[in-house]
Order: C-alpha cells, then sequence, then structure tokens
C-alpha cells in the first residue's frame, strides 16, 4: 500500500530529475533553466502575439515573473513588445527571428525530455498517469486555504 506521502516525494524526485536532465542542454544555448524562458519561447512558438497576461497564464507563471523573464528575452533578441492595436495600454508579445530559432532549439530539447519521460511506458499508462496528475493540479489549485490544517 502507498502512502500519502510518497507522490508528494515522487513529484519533487521527478521534477529534480527533470531539471538535472534538462539544465545542461538549456545552458548550452544560453538560456537559464527554471526562470521559464523555456516554457515561455515554446509556447510563443504555439501562438505569438499574445498579452503578458495571456502568456503568464499559459505557463503556469505569475505575472511578475514573467515580466523579468520578458525582460531578459527581450534584452537578449528573443521576442519583442508590440502595441496591442485592440488595447492601447497592452502589450502583445512577438518572437523575433532570432527567438524562433531559439524556440525551435528549446522545442526539440522539450521533446527529447518527452520521449524520455515516456520511455517504457504504453500509451494507457501515459492517459492512466495524466488523468490522476490532472486530478492532483486540480485539487492544488482549488485549494481552500480557510480549511488549512490550522
Amino acid at each position: 500500500m502507498i502512502e500519502r506521502y510518497q507522490v508528494r516525494r515522487l513529484l519533487v524526485r521527478a521534477e529534480k530529475a527533470r531539471g538535472r536532465l534538462l539544465q545542461p542542454f538549456f545552458n548550452s544555448i544560453g538560456l537559464t533553466f527554471g526562470q521559464g524562458h523555456a516554457r515561455i519561447l515554446d509556447s510563443l512558438l504555439v501562438k505569438d502575439h499574445v498579452t503578458q497576461k495571456e502568456l503568464a497564464d499559459i505557463c503556469h507563471m505569475d505575472v511578475t515573473t514573467m515580466s523579468r523573464s520578458l525582460d531578459r528575452l527581450e534584452e537578449s533578441g528573443y521576442l519583442v513588445r508590440e502595441r496591442d492595436p485592440g488595447c492601447r495600454r497592452s502589450f502583445l508579445i512577438c518572437l523575433t527571428e532570432a527567438g524562433v530559432e531559439e524556440a525551435d532549439k528549446v522545442h526539440q530539447i522539450l521533446d527529447f525530455a518527452d520521449r524520455q519521460i515516456w520511455k517504457g511506458l504504453s500509451d494507457e499508462e501515459m492517459e492512466q498517469f495524466c488523468t490522476s496528475l490532472e486530478k492532483i493540479c486540480d485539487n492544488l489549485e482549488n485549494c481552500d486555504t480557510l480549511k488549512g490544517p490550522f
């Protein structure tokens, strides 16, 4: 019988292992691992010309953290902020040509990691795992903190 704490430990272990796998690849292309840069570039490769708020939601990032990451990626020449024609106060985040090239590299690295994650698992096993993990995410995201431990 599995103990409840084992899920927490396994999630941490999986994230640490994923970081150890990905960090050298991201370092080799000049990205800082763990600051969301890869997630941002990969997301913009799928959907470009989005607001900072939309991108933060897509990437599951805090808006303040997103802002700092966007500043760094803009300084690196990977993205630009364009005025949103639909809203004077808003900007759209767009990849530059160099950003598309960098995002393609990121996508290849993440695809490699996905293949490692799936290794030895059937489609059914991964579907069941993703369904369970989705429930765990929902439980954590919808937790009523007023009913906490104290």
